[in-house]
């Protein structure tokens, strides 16, 4: 069903590129942590980034969220009209984020539905209390199957469910982009299939277009649309399925 719905995306010819990096560079101070970054990203894609560790993958994503500033280069977004502005930023865009989660300690006291509110502060200010009704927060916590958890203190549920408690604060704004940092990591095998398996099913419902750091190969090749392997620079950009991709890993990894 995945490697369908895959194919089916890289037979579109309509594609349109909704982020547009070019000679993106991040420093800080003397050290460079992403150098010379192009990359376009497409309506619809799922856009696997893998790396060693300090290849600059979290960085790339603080960039696209406008975390981290650029010493060089533009990031632009197409807006609605699907014509790139100068004034566009990620301020303009609505982009969901979903950043490397361990467990959370179990006497944290927040409550699912309170976590997942503090994603509506930035539709509606962050002066503004969200209503116990909010239909945004239900939305988001019914799209991920954690509604009826929403009472229950973020810190008692499992790891896996923390995981989809994160996920629905990242929804709660609708996103046109998803932003996912690790968002396995530190799960088993089995909880790890049913977080990828939920956001391929948001992809396709919600029309995400998602940007995916891994460092799961397995799992870029079965979810992923495109690839790039980074090691402060994109070395490498294709398809999941090309063998030149494990020569790739092999010489970042084993080397």
């Amino acid at each position: 069903m995945i490697k369908n719905k895959i194919d089916t995306f890289k037979e579109k010819k309509d594609l349109i590129p909704l982020i547009c990096i070019n000679n993106a560079v991040v420093a800080y101070q003397n050290v460079v942590a992403l150098a010379n970054i192009n990359l376009d990203v497409y309506e619809g894609e799922i856009l696997g980034i893998c790396g060693p560790n300090g290849s600059g993958k979290t960085t790339l994503l603080k960039a696209i969220l406008g975390l981290a500033s650029l010493s060089n280069g533009t990031i632009r977004f197409y807006k609605e009209n699907r014509k790139f502005s100068r004034g566009v930023s990620y301020h303009d865009i609505n982009l969901g984020y979903v950043p490397q989660v361990h467990n959370i300690d179990r006497n944290f006291p927040a409550l699912v539905y309170d976590v997942v509110a503090m994603g509506r502060y930035t539709q509606i200010g962050f002066l503004k209390r969200v209503k116990k009704n909010d239909p945004y927060v239900e939305n988001a916590l019914r799209s991920v199957g954690m509604w009826k958890f929403r009472s229950r203190p973020i810190g008692h549920l499992s790891g896996g469910q923390q995981q989809k408690v994160i996920v629905a604060r990242a929804l709660v704004a609708n996103p046109k982009i998803l932003l996912l940092d690790e968002p396995t990591a530190a799960l088993d095998f089995r909880i790890e299939r049913a977080i990828m398996d939920l956001i391929h099913k948001l992809h396709q419902e919600k029309e995400l277009t998602i940007i995916l750091v891994t460092h799961r190969m397995s799992l870029l090749q079965e979810y992923a649309t495109k690839v790039i392997c980074l090691d402060k620079s994109i070395i490498w950009e294709g398809e999941p399925s090309d063998p030149e991709l494990q020569t790739i890993i092999n010489q970042l990894f084993f080397q």
